[in-house]
């Protein structure tokens, strides 16, 4: 079965606050990234879920960054683990050095097939989060 998904990209965005004056960030990392079925006007996770109804079309990935550059680089793939199917994959840059929270989210407008399912995150190319949900 193929699953047709689409990311709509405007809702892919960062929530920054300015680096203070004289303060000398740490290295860039990803706190937490957390599988939910919303979240707010800063990308904020709202609902925090693992399992979601069939008639699920919106599957949100709320990812919390800490000193995130211009140079660097946050990428989402969600995978179909049934199939072992990657369905989509999405990366995101920064124009603004800061903290905060990204939001990517995954759509299929027909509602998502039962089963299991990810988002890997990567920071640079380099795997650093797995979060896992199911639609049953």
């Amino acid at each position: 079965m193929k699953i047709k998904a689409t990311v709509i990209p405007l809702i892919i965005a960062l929530s920054f606050a300015l680096l203070s004056a004289g303060c000398a960030p740490g290295p860039v990392e990803i706190e937490e990234a957390v599988i939910c079925k919303n979240v707010d006007s800063e990308y904020k996770p709202l609902e925090p879920t693992t399992v979601f109804p069939p008639e699920t079309s919106i599957v949100w990935a709320s990812v919390k960054i800490n000193n995130m550059t211009t140079k660097d680089k946050i990428t989402a793939r969600w995978n179909y683990l049934e199939t072992k199917e990657l369905i989509d994959s999405t990366d995101f840059t920064t124009d603004a050095a800061g903290s905060g929270y990204i939001g990517f989210s995954l759509t299929i407008e027909s509602g998502f097939p039962e089963g299991r399912y990810n988002a890997v995150i990567f920071l640079n190319d380099e795997q650093v989060e797995t979060v896992e949900f199911s639609v049953k």
